[in-house]
């Protein structure tokens, strides 16, 4: 369930792996439900967890140099939570992920996952595959805040968030495309 979730969301084969492997991994996890709003870290702590969002959406954040919130990413469904940087490196982190909606997450600690890798070694293999696409995606976001305006960004993201676009609030995605909530206003005056 949650593997193939994944899968899907970064378009990797799921035969790679079979059905009794996709459950072993899914025993590994233990389900809770997070309340809109909710810090899954703070900045400057230790991530305890690798948090997979089964349903919902979260935001990565920072202060910028003026002491505003600027938000750079959004956890989506059927990924991980950028926390996962802190988590893997067990370093402190160096941004807030909070929830920004009720979620329904699945969450590892690092002995479990070390056990995880053991008991399907094909998967370290993978996730770091994953990495790379995880990383791919950040690099492109910032060659895409160069090469396109703040309205056929906002366009992308309709397209790329579906249905869950219409959950983040409007103040996170103006934010997110470094432009003022009444630009953001303007460009969604234009396009509908």
């Amino acid at each position: 369930m949650l593997l193939e979730k994944l899968f899907k969301e970064f378009k990797v084969d799921i035969h790679r792996f079979n059905s009794t492997d996709s459950e072993l991994f899914d025993q590994f996890f233990e389900r809770i439900l997070v309340k809109k709003n909710t810090f899954l870290i703070k900045e400057g702590e230790w991530e305890k967890y690798s948090y997979f969002i089964f349903n919902g959406i979260a935001r990565c954040w920072t202060l910028n140099h003026k002491g505003e919130e600027q938000t750079f990413w959004f956890c989506k469904e059927g990924s991980f939570s950028l926390s996962n940087i802190s988590f893997t490196l067990q370093e402190p982190s160096t941004f807030n992920v909070q929830t920004i909606t009720d979620c329904v997450i699945y969450k590892i600690d690092y002995q479990q996952a070390e056990r995880l890798y053991k008991a399907i070694p094909d998967l370290k293999t993978v996730f770091e595959d994953l990495t790379a696409r995880l990383l791919n995606k950040l690099l492109n976001r910032n060659i895409d805040l160069i090469k396109y305006s703040p309205e056929e960004y906002y366009l992308q993201m309709m397209t790329e968030y579906g249905t869950t676009f219409n959950d983040i609030p409007l103040k996170d995605i103006a934010s997110y495309l470094g432009i003022t909530p009444q630009a953001l206003s303007r460009i969604r005056k234009r396009i509908f």
